[in-house]
């Protein structure tokens, strides 16, 4: 059996892991920067796949891909779910689901699905995103979609 040390460092290390994506999902979400510019090394890559460009590479190059993803889709609200986490040392994957819903400005009222898989490194004691890939599953608008209720009702529609 491992020490309690590993075993310590493998759970708060799976805590650090899980709370990386539920960072990236809520930086996307209130248009933070400052969360979002945290969750990355200045080498790692986003890869979101031929639906979104080709991979964005470095630190600039994911902060940029923000930039154009928050003009084309303005609202966003993820949900990540079902999270598979892997930790082998200072290397880890993860893969977890998406469900998401989008105001997009081409599209208006989107709901998206699909699939995360990251691959995650611990460098100077912190765990950041070295390259986050995604699996479209699924970009299906809303037809006649329109809030009825709370703090975005009346702002858009279908």
């Amino acid at each position: 059996m491992p020490s309690i040390e590993a075993r310590l460092d493998k759970i708060e290390s799976r805590i650090e892991i899980e709370e990386l994506v539920s960072k990236y999902a809520q930086a996307f979400d209130r248009h933070d920067r400052d969360m979002l510019r945290g969750l990355w090394f200045e080498d790692s890559v986003l890869n979101l796949g031929p639906s979104f460009g080709a991979p964005f590479e470095g630190l600039d190059g994911i902060m940029a891909a923000a930039e154009k993803l928050w003009a084309k889709t303005p609202k966003m609200h993820h949900w990540m779910a079902n999270s598979i986490v892997v930790i082998d040392g200072d290397s880890a994957t993860a893969e977890t689901a998406l469900d998401c819903f989008v105001i997009d400005s081409d599209d208006g009222p989107t709901q998206v699905g699909g699939l995360y898989t990251d691959h995650l490194e611990r460098r100077q004691g912190n765990w950041k995103i070295k390259l986050r890939e995604f699996d479209l599953h699924y970009w299906a608008p809303l037809d006649g979609w329109s809030a009825a209720a709370g703090t975005e009702a009346g702002a858009v529609s279908a």
